[in-house]
């Protein structure tokens, strides 16, 4: 397992060229360009906006700011699952002809979609200051609550990855899981505000719960994120990635054969 970590970064300027033609390709051609990174999910969120303030109303102050909080990590976890799902068998010429650590796909993957999130979190930053929502010192988790999202979401993807180019219907039943997912997810309510003890009972077992909270923490309620939710996202995220490293290990080697 460290061995491949190591060769992985030996191939970093791989990874970084990688990462380049993801954040620069993916919209070239179009006329806004790597504008549309941003526009497909402000347009998503006001959407939410609009649901949840004029037609299911709720009771929570300042709920732009609650909702984009998040809503911007969800769009990370949701965009390094599906573009991690697929990026193997999509760059199966690559793996075929040369070799390289294999592990440099999905991770370059991820940290493309973890550029796209620090500028989210930047713009986020900033509407919600605008607006007036204001901010406490919490907000100096932040660094530490997105490096621990990171940390996931390279796990997901190497799973998710090695999965899909034994199965393909992997990265088309990951596509469904994400519009599932979200409404299991405290993102457009409050956990503490759902009376349903079975649904609290579901979202205490949802992982991504404790992802969410801590941005939810740190700059919504502007406190603290509590000692559990912080012990539990960074055990999830570290047991996440070690097995997405052990899984991706085990199988990477009949990539090319298989594809």
């Amino acid at each position: 397992m460290l061995e491949s970590l190591r060769e992985s970064f030996v191939y970093r300027a791989m990874i970084r060229n990688l990462v380049k033609r993801e954040v620069r390709g993916r919209y070239k051609g179009s006329v806004l360009g790597f504008i549309w990174n941003f526009v497909l999910p402000l347009m998503q969120i006001l959407v939410y906006l609009m649901v949840f303030t004029i037609i299911f109303r709720q009771d929570l102050e300042d709920y732009y700011a609650y909702l984009i909080v998040g809503m911007v990590p969800w769009f990370m976890i949701c965009d390094s699952m599906v573009g991690g799902a697929g990026s193997v068998v999509e760059n199966s010429q690559l793996i075929t002809k040369i070799y390289f650590p294999r592990a440099v796909i999905p991770i370059s993957v991820v940290l493309s979609k973890f550029v796209n999130f620090v500028i989210s979190i930047a713009i986020a930053l900033i509407v919600i200051g605008v607006c007036g929502h204001g901010f406490s010192w919490a907000v100096l988790f932040l660094p530490g609550a997105m490096l621990i999202l990171l940390v996931f979401c390279l796990g997901m993807a190497l799973i998710l990855s090695a999965a899909n180019v034994y199965m393909r219907d992997v990265q088309y039943l990951v596509n469904v899981l994400v519009m599932v997912w979200i409404w299991l997810t405290p993102i457009m309510y409050v956990r503490d505000f759902v009376d349903n003890h079975l649904f609290q009972q579901l979202l205490s077992l949802n992982p991504l719960t404790y992802f969410i909270e801590i941005f939810q923490d740190a700059l919504y309620w502007m406190q603290i994120p509590s000692g559990w939710t912080l012990l539990t996202s960074i055990s999830i995220a570290l047991f996440t990635f070690l097995v997405g490293v052990l899984v991706y290990d085990r199988y990477s080697p009949d990539f090319a054969e298989v594809l």
